[in-house]
C-alpha cells in the first residue's frame, strides 16, 4: 500500500516538474495580450499614448511621428507623446514595443528597417506575428541623383555607360548591401542588366553630401533629401522609382516610363505598429484615427513640404502589405547573400 502511494506521489511530482520546465506555450508567450471589454473599447483612449521612434530626433521618421501625433491628438482626445529609442538600427525600439502591454497605449514608428531586422539579424528573436501592424502613413520614393557636373543627363545615358563599363560606377546610399536603398538600386540594376559598386553611408544625408562633393558617381536617395540641391542646380534627378511622376518633380520620368518595369512595391514607407495582441477593436479604432489624421490640413501641408507621397493603409491592408514586404525582403536577401 505504502509503495503504491509513493509511486503516485512520484508520478505527480515528475509531472509538475515537467510542466514547469517545458517551453512557453503560445498562451504564455502572448502574456501581454489584452482582451478589452466593450466599455474599454468605447472609452479608448483614457490616457496618453506613446509612439516610440527608432531614430534620433530630427530625422524624417521622427518628423513623421511628431506630425501624425499632432494631427491625431484632437481625434483621439488624448495626448500622443513621441519618445526616441535609437540603437541597434531599430532593435532597441523593437524590444520596447514587444515587451509593452498590448493595450494600444504603446506604439512605434516604423520603416522597412524593422522588416529587415525580423528577416535578417534578429530572425531568431522576432517574427511578424510578434507585432500588430496598425497603419501605413506615407511613401518616400527612391530617386537616382547625380552631381550637376556629371556627364549623365538621363537615366538612359547612365545605364548605357554602366553596360559598357561593368562595375565602374560607384553608387552611394544609406546602409550596407541589403538595406532598403541598396535593394532599390539592385532592382533597377537587374532590370537594366548592369553592375555597379555600392558605397554604404550611415545616413541618406551622408550619401547626398558625397554626391555633392563628387565622391561617388550616383546617389540612391529620396526627394525630400535632395530637393533644395535640385532647386539650386547642384544636383540632377534622373529617375524615380514610383508608379507615377512626382508632383514636385514633374520633369523626372519613372523607371517604368523608360522601359524598366521594376517592382515599385519596394519603397521607403513609414507607418505605425505595436505589440502583438492588441484587441482588434482597438487596433481598428487607432487605424481609423490615423487615417482621419492624414486627411487634416496640417498633415497634408507637412506631406507636401517634405515631398512625401500619400500612402495611407488601414490595419488590415497594412498587415497584408507587411507580409508581402517580408517575402520580398527574404527574396532579395537570398539574392544578395545577406545573412
Amino acid at each position: 500500500m505504502k509503495k503504491a502511494i509513493w509511486l503516485v506521489l512520484l508520478i505527480v511530482t515528475v509531472g509538475l516538474l515537467a510542466a514547469c520546465n517545458s517551453p512557453q506555450s503560445s498562451g504564455e508567450a502572448g502574456a501581454n495580450n489584452v482582451s478589452a471589454s466593450k466599455e474599454e473599447v468605447e472609452n479608448f483612449p483614457e490616457k496618453s499614448i506613446t509612439i516610440l521612434v527608432h531614430t534620433s530626433a530630427g530625422g524624417p521618421t521622427d518628423l513623421m511621428a511628431r506630425e501624425i501625433a499632432k494631427a491625431v491628438e484632437p481625434i483621439l482626445g488624448q495626448k500622443v507623446l513621441v519618445e526616441n529609442r535609437p540603437g541597434g538600427s531599430g532593435a532597441t525600439q523593437m524590444a520596447g514595443i514587444q515587451s509593452a502591454k498590448a493595450d494600444g497605449y504603446t506604439l512605434g514608428a516604423m520603416t522597412p528597417s524593422q522588416i529587415g531586422l525580423i528577416e535578417g539579424t534578429l530572425k531568431d528573436q522576432y517574427k511578424l506575428d510578434d507585432f500588430s501592424w496598425i497603419s501605413r502613413t506615407q511613401i518616400d520614393p527612391y530617386v537616382i541623383v547625380v552631381n550637376k557636373k556629371s556627364p549623365f543627363n538621363t537615366l538612359e545615358e547612365l545605364i548605357e555607360f554602366a553596360k559598357e563599363n561593368p562595375g565602374e560606377l560607384k553608387i552611394g546610399g544609406y546602409g550596407a548591401v541589403g538595406s532598403g536603398h541598396n535593394v532599390a538600386w539592385n532592382i533597377l540594376a537587374e532590370k537594366a542588366g548592369i553592375e555597379a559598386t555600392w558605397a554604404a553611408y550611415e545616413s541618406t544625408g551622408d550619401a547626398v553630401t558625397a554626391i555633392l562633393g563628387n565622391h561617388i558617381d550616383v546617389a540612391n536617395s529620396n526627394p525630400g533629401q535632395v530637393s533644395q540641391y535640385v532647386e539650386s542646380g547642384d544636383l540632377k534627378v534622373l529617375g524615380v522609382m514610383n508608379d507615377e511622376r512626382l508632383e514636385d518633380l514633374p520633369e523626372v520620368p519613372t523607371y517604368k516610363e523608360l522601359g524598366y518595369d521594376v517592382d515599385t512595391s519596394w519603397t521607403q514607407f513609414r507607418g505605425i505598429f505595436g505589440p502583438a495582441g492588441i484587441d482588434p477593436a482597438i487596433q481598428k479604432k487607432l487605424s481609423d484615427a490615423f487615417a482621419e489624421a492624414m486627411e487634416t490640413e496640417g498633415y497634408k501641408e507637412y506631406m507636401k513640404k517634405t515631398q512625401m507621397v500619400q500612402g495611407s493603409m488601414n490595419n488590415e491592408e497594412y498587415t497584408e502589405y507587411i507580409a508581402k514586404q517580408s517575402e520580398l525582403t527574404k527574396e532579395w536577401y537570398e539574392r544578395l547573400g545577406v545573412e
